[in-house]
């Protein structure tokens, strides 16, 4: 199957597009597992400072998916700020649009963010996801991510249970 998706390193210009994508994906992804009123006051600006001060400092890229209709998905990645696994490359974020969720195109972009670790050194790689979040924890199983650690998160009024995966000994 031939499609038009394209794989393009974000620079600094983009952060701000990305930042509305991710809000995008947040409310839509997580609606019925995250109260309602922290969904809908995320916003934009914070997000976009987030990006911007990871990128600026140098320990996240972003990985934008793009097709002719704009913005498919987006992977985060970069040195880990997950307590006990600062060693390891860190997937921040990868979130696709909501009509490119089951075509495979999750797989590919987790493919290329994991290439670009290895590039940059890292053999170990973890990722956290909202324990509720049934289908994602899914798919990084199914892409040899083990469970090593649960926790919780706050957003806004409420903690969460979050599930921390770990992939080890990959070769860049």
């Amino acid at each position: 199957m031939k499609d038009d998706l394209q794989f393009t390193r974000a620079g600094r210009e983009d952060l701000f597009e990305i930042a509305v994508f991710l809000d995008d994906c947040w409310r839509v992804e997580y609606r019925g597992i995250v109260e309602d009123a922290y969904l809908d006051a995320l916003s934009v600006a914070v997000r976009h400072r987030k990006l911007l001060a990871r990128y600026e400092e140098g320990v996240s890229e972003f990985l934008m998916m793009v097709d002719a209709g704009g913005l498919v998905g987006v992977a985060g990645f970069g040195k880990s700020f997950t307590e006990g696994y600062e060693e390891d490359g860190e997937i921040s974020a990868i979130y696709l649009r909501k009509d490119a969720i089951g075509k495979g195109y999750g797989s590919r972009l987790f493919a290329a963010a994991e290439q670009r670790l290895g590039e940059k050194g890292y053999s170990d790689f973890v990722l956290d996801v909202l324990t509720e979040n049934e289908r994602a924890l899914k798919f990084y199983l199914a892409h040899g991510y083990n469970l090593v650690n649960d926790c919780v998160i706050r957003l806004g009024e409420r903690e969460y249970p979050l599930s921390i995966l770990r992939k080890t000994g990959i070769k860049g």
